[in-house]
């Protein structure tokens, strides 16, 4: 076992390949070994670290697996192995939180299989839909039981005003309070994951996801950057490892999903949203190559939703300008800007091309710097 540290200062240094062939073979060595099979024996200490041993490979196993788009090692099926208990095997009431992972664990193998798999990516949009609705309120339910465990004041951080917040969890030490940021980011990436397979209502652009997908996607960025205003004073150090298991190690989908929206909706909010999380990965790309990868992605697609922004509202104000010439009344200038925003040129992207791109990004690196979407510039709507 001695396969699981390097797998994770593989994956904390970001070469995530790397980490995953480190973590494949700890499973085999598990499997090998039969871990997946023992037979309870109470009192035994040598089972018992065995055990904990097996389901921190499994979760291990999950997370990784998902964040790269690959089939998890260990299949549920074949496990016989009974799971960790608190206090029976893990005795301190933090550590209580190894045990929900493991659920965490089983819903991201669910994730991949129902959703994301070659299997379900041939099933019925609808019946994805109905997967993913399911897999939504399996993985509120596991959220909201790791709140609870983990003490009310620890989740005060997650209301709106920040002062308040700061003196709510000031007591708590700041590894703490980092973990269970982290925590929660991670939470609402699995969601914007979840929800991105149930299609939009009131929308037909092919960069338009459902209303659940974008709020989870805008909060997952939202507490990334008050993350960032907490631990700003901390050090470049504290803050790149956080990014490292809160954002690279986990399908961090919310930033294209937010900026998916920007576009759909020529949302200036969401724009500032991209931006300031575009800032916060500035000061640790200097000393990390896989957050220097995702902050030049990033800044890339940015680029692109602020450009478009600024288009649109160009032609816009211009449309508005036609308008007053001739004298029309404001109820008529709303419906003539609105029928000419109609005809705005469109991204030459079909919903299945947008598909593909999105199910490659990655963490945001499958697209090479945004390439894929850089003819979109050309396209752009000229005032």
């Amino acid at each position: 076992m001695a396969d699981l540290s390097p797998s994770l200062l593989a994956s904390e240094s970001t070469i995530r390949v790397s980490a995953w062939d480190l973590l494949s073979a700890a499973a085999r060595m598990a499997l090998d070994a039969g871990w997946h099979r023992m037979a309870m024996k109470r009192g035994d200490v040598d089972q018992r670290r065995k055990r904990i041993i097996f389901w921190l490979i499994y979760s291990m196993d999950r997370t990784l697996s998902l964040s790269l788009g690959r089939a998890p090692m260990i299949p549920d099926y074949d496990i016989q192995t009974d799971r960790l208990s608190y206090p029976e095997d893990v005795r301190k009431p933090m550590s209580y939180l190894l045990v929900l992972w493991v659920d965490v664990g089983e819903l991201q193998g669910h994730i991949y299989f129902d959703l994301y798999s070659a299997q379900a990516q041939r099933q019925p949009v609808q019946v994805k839909a109905e997967a993913a609705k399911r897999l939504a309120a399996r993985c509120l339910k596991i959220q909201e039981t790791m709140r609870i465990v983990s003490s009310p004041l620890t989740y005060e951080w997650l209301a709106t005003d920040l002062d308040k917040r700061e003196k709510s969890i000031g007591d708590m030490p700041a590894r703490a309070q980092e973990a269970l940021q982290g925590q929660e980011i991670i939470f609402q990436s699995l969601l914007t994951l979840v929800y991105r397979m149930i299609p939009p209502t009131n929308s037909n652009h092919p960069l338009q996801f459902c209303d659940d997908c974008v709020q989870s996607a805008r909060l997952a960025l939202t507490l990334h950057n008050r993350a960032w205003q907490e631990m700003a004073a901390r050090g470049t150090d504290n803050w790149r490892l956080f990014i490292h298991w809160s954002t690279l190690l986990s399908p961090f989908v919310p930033f294209i999903s937010v900026f998916g929206n920007t576009i759909a909706q020529a949302d200036s909010q969401d724009l500032a949203l991209l931006e300031a999380f575009v800032l916060t990965l500035e000061c640790a790309a200097e000393h990390s190559h896989a957050i220097r990868k995702l902050y030049r992605a990033c800044s890339s697609f940015h680029q692109i939703a602020k450009v478009y922004i600024s288009q649109h509202s160009q032609h816009v104000a211009s449309l508005r300008d036609r308008a007053e010439s001739v004298a029309v009344d404001s109820r008529s200038m709303d419906t003539i800007v609105e029928d000419n925003l109609q005809a705005l040129p469109e991204f030459s992207m079909s919903q299945q091309e947008w598909d593909v791109m999105l199910s490659d990004w990655d963490l945001g690196l499958g697209t090479e710097e945004a390439r894929q979407m850089s003819s979109f510039l050309d396209l752009l709507p000229v005032a």
